[in-house]
């Protein structure tokens, strides 16, 4: 980590806290990103997404999840988040806490970092002052089927972590901490981060888009001008690098399908006075839109797009047409409407390396009514 970088929210090591495709749109969804567990939530406005293991994968690789300390208590615990970049990099935070139920008997550190995985299998994280030595180094060792971590320190640390963390999730949730150590141990030709041009502070934000999106920017300490800025998602499973010349966001890591898997599940109508129990209505986050509705006159023509707060590069294929008598797609996503009736378009939309399939339910006419977007 450069020397003269500065985090504005708090120090990467330790934290201490007393108590469409075509346009921006403005976010039409609002959800809590769920921590899955045994079963898929469908709690109403929340996005989520069906669980998996820690075990997917062999090794480090393919790490993730979120771990609790064996001995945590209602005023002493730690929690673990853990993802792999890499063969040999994994980004991790120790969030613990110690003390009373008082405020002025509590005392939280925050440990974030990228620990590096050795010859034995053992990752090792290293933190060192700015001539190089060493101040504490934090080892952690995963038992063969990936269920618990072992954690164990030399040095002077600034609180505890050592003891043995079990699974608990599939999810981790992004912070400041975790966000800024993932960021500055991306390749700098990748983030435009190196303090050669002046030190700079990254400002990571109290709020998110959607409830998933985190704007984060990095601005020079001088003169305040921004330097680059970037979207990080709640899971980080993704980074974007939105400073560009044409204001297309460019996926500068990860990858877009765990964008495009989010789900937000819907508040049922309570108006409905039907003698069927309300459920919940599940959407994805980002779902595929017609740009100016489902209702077209023939002879006009409209465009399929993503309905999202920024211009993701998105495209389509495999459009087809339940009528191509009524409307048809190209395959650009354009829709022409010839005749009136109703008709159902089908594909699927691809961002990056991710691909969702949809269904739209299109109305050609005057008088017709308004489909459903799925």
């Amino acid at each position: 980590m450069n020397r003269f970088i500065k985090i504005i929210l708090s120090v990467l090591m330790v934290a201490m806290l007393f108590t469409g495709c075509d346009s921006k749109k403005q976010p039409t969804l609002k959800g809590q990103l769920l921590t899955p567990t045994s079963e898929p939530s469908n709690a109403p406005g929340e996005p989520t997404k069906m669980p998996r293991s820690v075990t997917d994968d062999a090794g480090w690789s393919g790490y993730f999840g979120t771990f609790t300390h064996r001995d945590s208590s209602q005023y002493n615990n730690a929690i673990l988040q853990i993802k792999t970049l890499d063969e040999a990099m994994v980004l991790f935070e120790i969030d613990m806490m110690e003390g009373g139920e008082s405020e002025e008997q509590s005392r939280t550190v925050i440990i974030a970092g990228i620990m590096y995985i050795d010859d034995s299998g053992t990752g090792i994280y290293e933190s060192t002052r700015e001539d190089g030595s060493t101040v504490y180094s934090i080892s952690f060792s995963r038992s063969e089927d990936g269920q618990v971590l072992t954690v164990s320190h030399t040095g002077d640390v600034p609180m505890d972590p050592d003891g043995s963390y079990d699974y608990a999730d599939f999810a981790i949730e992004a912070d400041a901490e975790l966000s800024i150590a993932l960021l500055e141990n991306l390749p700098t030709a990748a983030t435009s981060l190196n303090s050669t041009s002046g030190t700079y502070t990254i400002q990571y934000p109290e709020e998110s888009v959607l409830n998933y999106f985190y704007p984060v920017t990095a601005t020079f300490d001088d003169t305040g001008a921004i330097l680059t800025s970037y979207l990080v998602t709640d899971d980080l499973s993704a980074v974007w690098r939105l400073d560009t010349e044409d204001g297309v966001p460019v996926l500068i890591y990860g990858s877009a399908q765990d964008m495009l898997d989010q789900v937000v599940y819907l508040e049922p109508d309570e108006e409905d006075t039907s003698d069927t129990e309300l459920s919940a209505e599940a959407m994805p986050l980002l779902p595929v839109m017609i740009d100016g509705g489902v209702m077209l006159t023939p002879g006009t023509m409209a465009k399929l797009m993503l309905d999202s707060p920024y211009s993701f590069p998105c495209t389509f294929d495999q459009l087809q047409s339940t009528d191509d008598a009524i409307a048809v797609p190209d395959e650009n996503g354009v829709i022409t409407a010839h005749s009136a009736g109703a008709v159902t378009i089908t594909g699927n939309v691809v961002l990056e390396d991710g691909r969702r399939s949809f269904m739209i339910d299109l109305v050609v006419g005057t008088d017709g009514e308004v489909g459903e977007v799925q």
